[in-house]
């Protein structure tokens, strides 16, 4: 789920489970990740498969619970 605007995203979200809903969040709070990219990352709506610093996030005001910083694709779908 993209949270800057373009075709290439620094900052977004990854959830276990798919969006339904373009307005509602795909799935509870422990499902989703936070990722802050090193690098822009091509927007799309295949899956990928990224790596960096995971860390446990206390007093989110969004309701995050995890945060992948420093993050880079290892794997992207076609």
């Amino acid at each position: 789920m993209p949270l800057d605007v373009g075709a290439k995203q620094r900052h977004f979200l990854v959830s276990a489970v798919p969006a339904s809903c373009p307005y509602c969040m795909p799935a509870g709070p422990e499902a989703i990740v936070e990722v802050m990219a090193k690098k822009p990352v091509p927007y799309g709506f295949a899956p990928i498969l990224v790596s960096g610093n995971f860390a446990l996030i206390r007093d989110d005001p969004a309701g995050l619970l995890y945060r992948l910083t420093d993050a880079e694709p290892i794997q992207m779908t076609p």
